[in-house]
């Protein structure tokens, strides 16, 4: 069984390679945000930006706070407790993480076509406020592996 800092540590990677990503579908994306009438590929463009930003979204929320939680014995809560305790540590302001958290969850479940151009705009706006976190908390992992993982 692998221990708390060795799947932080395959997580960090994952969080590296997954930013990377939505950087990579940002740049695919910039000169569509707005459009309505997209061709398919472009739609398809579109999905791939709004996979990587809810995937990223997930492993820092879900996996990469919670295993740093757990390695500082401060797991076993919610996410909303989870997203405060970033706000403290200086990663992010908690309103724009909970946001990020419900435009994810929007994205796992909305199929209707009529709201694409909306999620599409705020996955555009607030993909760079993702990215920004992802160097903050890799800087903060890194340290607490050297602290706790010895």
């Amino acid at each position: 069984m692998q221990s708390k800092a060795e799947l932080l540590r395959e997580e960090l990677s994952g969080l590296q390679l997954a930013a990377a990503h939505l950087r990579h579908s940002t740049e695919r994306c910039r000169e569509l945000i707005g459009q309505e009438a997209l061709s398919p590929e472009q739609l398809e463009r579109f999905e791939s930006f709004t996979s990587r930003f809810a995937r990223l979204a997930d492993l820092l929320i879900q996996r990469v706070f919670r295993l740093i939680d757990e390695l500082e014995l401060t797991g076993g809560s919610s996410v909303l407790d989870r997203i405060y305790r970033a706000e403290k540590r200086g990663w992010a302001d908690a309103a724009e993480l909970i946001t990020i958290r419900e435009l994810r969850n929007l994205i796992a479940h909305e199929y209707a076509a009529e709201k694409m151009l909306e999620i599409h705009t705020a996955v555009a706006a607030l993909s760079p406020i993702l990215l920004a976190v992802v160097p903050k908390v890799i800087a903060y992992a890194t340290i607490t592996l050297e602290k706790y993982a010895r």
